[in-house]
């Protein structure tokens, strides 16, 4: 048995921007977070003719691995109003509700504006109904051992390695560096009075070396894991297996 606990709830309603913090959230079986990557930015040019008509890979979108600009953006939204904020330099520049043509036109044209010299084509706030854009297909939440990500930034990185990076839901404190990487296929996983199934851990790409505060790329993420740790693995996916409420400080057990 090892025991943590939840320290920050993180969820990205719009797959390539900032995420938001949440002191609390429903967990509904089989599903990710309410509103966790509900949105994702395209242009004509990245999704072709076909336009979206359900999940598609990451490689379809804007995000910032191939814009890195976005991480310049800060956010705030209220997912009661589907309404999204943008900041910059802590100062809000525009804002829309999402569900609203008007609403999305007003964040769409900030972006055109925004990134002009960075993409092809115009960028478009597109979603559909009862999907969400994780990485993968399947409904996954992922987790982050905070204390795994002060080890590789410590020995490894040699720098402080922002947990942002790695884009993660549960941020978690106490336990011990790395032991996520040793939970097994399908192990229980329970947080406050929710259960969830092991899965496997997550493989990084080149999105990680992107500072999240300067938008500038300044480590190399996988080539440093692959140096230091033999493996590109950071954080796990996992699967909710019943319902409930996790607040942040909800304990953790792993067994």
């Amino acid at each position: 048995m090892a025991n943590g606990e939840l320290g920050a709830i993180m969820r990205y309603p719009v797959k390539g921007l900032r995420g938001v913090e949440m002191a609390s959230a429903t967990i509904d079986a089989h599903h990710m977070l309410a509103d966790d990557r509900r949105y994702v930015l395209a242009t004509s040019t990245s999704l072709g003719q076909g336009g979206l008509d359900g999940w598609a890979r990451k490689s379809n979108f804007l995000q910032l691995v191939n814009t890195p600009k976005l991480a310049e953006l800060g956010i705030e939204y209220d997912d009661a109003t589907t309404t999204l904020a943008i900041s910059r330099n802590g100062r809000t520049i525009c804002k829309g509700n999402l569900e609203n043509a008007m609403g999305r036109t007003v964040i769409e044209d900030f972006l055109s504006a925004f990134l002009k010299n960075d993409i092809a084509g115009s960028p478009k706030i597109m979603s559909v109904p009862d999907t969400h854009f994780g990485d993968k297909e399947a409904p996954y939440i992922s987790l982050l051992n905070r204390d795994s990500i002060k080890d590789f930034g410590d020995r490894i990185a040699s720098q402080h390695v922002d947990p942002m990076r790695f884009r993660g839901n549960f941020l978690v404190d106490g336990l011990p560096a790395w032991s996520e990487l040793e939970w097994a296929e399908n192990q229980t996983i329970t947080i406050g009075d929710v259960s969830f199934r092991m899965i496997h851990p997550i493989t990084r790409c080149k999105a990680t070396s992107i500072n999240p505060e300067t938008a500038q790329s300044d480590i190399n993420v996988p080539l440093l894991l692959r140096k230091g740790m033999n493996h590109l693995l950071m954080g796990v996916y996992l699967e909710a297996t019943s319902s409930g409420i996790l607040k942040a400080g909800d304990s953790i057990t792993v067994g």
